[in-house]
């Protein structure tokens, strides 16, 4: 194969930034490569990435040279670019420019002047290729996330490119609709021969079609090689254990012997028969697993109805939610699970229902009592933002609780959610994990009674992950309620009392949160999947024990 990038003692700085972004850096990537990037937020994945594309390349001071066939990124013609080199973002939303689906896909092949037959053949093919006919005439504002991310690789593919970065592709997406754009990108390059090289947190799904693993940590490459040998050095270091996925973490956290290790969960269950290894579920399992008191409801939601543009979101919907539980509303791209919130938080007021918080209507509360007693965490949490400085943010919501958060208690809060070396940065210059932080900060800061959050683990990093689920342990322990709308199995699975499954505009009943994930096939934790067999209640490594070594 040969080579097609090559990055050359590259070293990177911000504008007004002592640290460098990126030190040093030599990277090679053939033709055919499948590379993913894995670091810690702010290791410098994206900034390495946008590096490859010169319409991308970031503002700031750069040493060392970055080539694209052997032409400098920055000498390229951007025809070539664009054409050569395409690029697919974390937010599904940001990418279209048009108004449907065809348009979308027709813009930039006008662009570069291919002619309405080319046009029309090219787009017919990559249609049927990416089973997308159904949707050309659709308009893009009626898609689901899954669906503007497939269009939105669709309309890369159009200009044949060599090269499709990726920056954490399905950080947005549900498991199911993850899992399918994956598959699409396999297909892409297995049958397409086009390299591939992406970013992302979530390695279950994608580490098992990479030939490569990058490991960045402080802007430097650690590791480049092999997937199996890089997450056993990856699992050494206490930055980046948490990003191992749950299969391979689990053969090394019981020092099975099996190299490679095993990286899905069809090739884990079979190493398991295999060596004969048995396993056992741990004593007192389960312990938080008790239903919380149904006498004192705080939430009460009945015969909700929402539609929009004809279609029904939300379908006559009833809910229950006692003071102190903390309930994960589970389902796919476009289920109504962020219109619900919307409606929970009095921002939405429905065609038909009611919501009491207590024995009060929500929509009827006075603005300044319901953001006293209701915090909520938009997916986007820079709807919420007012432009000014992380502290600033944080003092200006401070003033709204009663009675007002004091100075220290906003120092406190920096602390607390790791934001104490940015507070004086703007918080649109912050990572997407730290604005989420930001977010959180603004929801809990007026001490509310109830807390909504719409995918609060988005975009954040396992280590980030697992700082957010202690924070909201500790806020739940002091009396807080918390529903949350999310897509992340294993973060419900291991912080949520409750679960329950939205579907067709309503909600199943709530069950404890490892009768959800136990009873069902599909949207449970990669463990259960691996030892149903075995231990059915199994949710995650810790909850079992090895009871029959390999061959005995």
């Amino acid at each position: 194969m040969g080579e097609l990038i090559r990055m050359e003692n590259f070293s990177f700085t911000y504008p007004q930034q002592k640290k460098m972004a990126l030190q040093q850096v030599d990277l090679r990537i053939a033709t055919g490569d499948f590379i993913t990037l894995v670091g810690a937020t702010g290791s410098g994945k994206t900034t390495l990435l946008k590096q490859f594309k010169r319409e991308l390349v970031p503002a700031g001071e750069a040493h060392g040279t970055v080539t694209f066939q052997g032409e400098a990124i920055q000498d390229l013609a951007l025809t070539t670019s664009a054409q050569k080199i395409g690029f697919v973002a974390q937010n599904p939303l940001t990418q279209p420019i048009m108004a449907t689906v065809l348009e979308e896909l027709t813009f930039p092949l006008e662009n570069l002047g291919y002619s309405t037959t080319q046009i029309n053949s090219r787009i017919a093919e990559l249609a049927n290729f990416l089973g997308l006919d159904q949707l050309l005439p659709r308009a893009i504002k009626t898609l689901s996330g899954g669906q503007i991310q497939l269009v939105n690789l669709a309309s890369v593919l159009a200009l044949e490119p060599d090269v499709i970065l990726l920056d954490e592709p399905t950080a947005q997406l549900d498991p199911t609709t993850a899992q399918n754009f994956l598959n699409v990108l396999r297909q892409v390059h297995d049958e397409l021969g086009i390299t591939i090289v992406l970013t992302e947190h979530r390695l279950s799904r994608v580490l098992a079609l990479a030939n490569r693993l990058v490991v960045l940590q402080s802007g430097s490459i650690i590791y480049d090689g092999n997937v199996s040998a890089g997450l056993e050095k990856m699992t050494a270091l206490p930055e980046l254990a948490d990003f191992v996925p749950p299969i391979p973490q689990f053969f090394l956290q019981h020092h099975l012997e099996t190299r490679p290790l095993p990286l899905t969960v069809p090739t884990g269950r079979q190493l398991l028969a295999q060596r004969r290894y048995r396993f056992e579920q741990r004593p007192n399992l389960g312990a938080k697993d008790a239903l919380v008191a149904r006498d004192d409801s705080l939430l009460t939601v009945k015969k909700l109805l929402v539609h929009f543009d004809d279609q029904i979101v939300l379908r006559r919907l009833e809910l229950t939610v006692p003071r102190g539980d903390w309930l994960a509303i589970i389902g796919k791209n476009g289920s109504g699970k962020s219109t619900l919130l919307s409606v929970l938080a009095g921002l939405l007021k429905p065609e038909h229902g009611k919501v009491w918080l207590a024995k009060q209507l929500v929509w009827k509360m006075k603005n300044l009592e319901r953001l006293r007693t209701v915090a909520y965490l938009a997916q986007n949490p820079t709807d919420q933002f007012s432009g000014k400085t992380v502290i600033e943010e944080l003092r200006d919501q401070a003033r709204l609780a009663d009675p007002p958060v004091t100075e220290q208690q906003v120092t406190q809060w920096l602390a607390t959610l790791r934001l104490t070396a940015v507070a004086h940065q703007n918080v649109f210059d912050l990572s997407g994990g730290q604005q989420q932080l930001v977010g959180l900060g603004l929801a809990l800061m007026t001490r509310p009674q109830l807390l909504l959050l719409d995918e609060p683990t988005k975009g954040l990093d396992p280590t980030t992950k697992r700082q957010l689920g202690t924070i909201l342990q500790r806020v739940h322990a002091a009396g807080t309620t918390i529903v949350m709308a999310s897509h992340d199995m294993a973060f419900c699975a291991q912080y949520a009392q409750r679960c329950t499954f939205m579907f067709a505009g309503q909600l199943n009943q709530p069950v404890t949160s490892r009768q959800f994930f136990t009873q069902n096939f599909l949207f449970t934790t990669a463990i259960n999947r691996l030892l149903r067999d075995q231990v059915p209640t199994a949710l995650f490594s810790t909850d079992v024990r090895q009871t029959l070594k390999g061959g005995e």
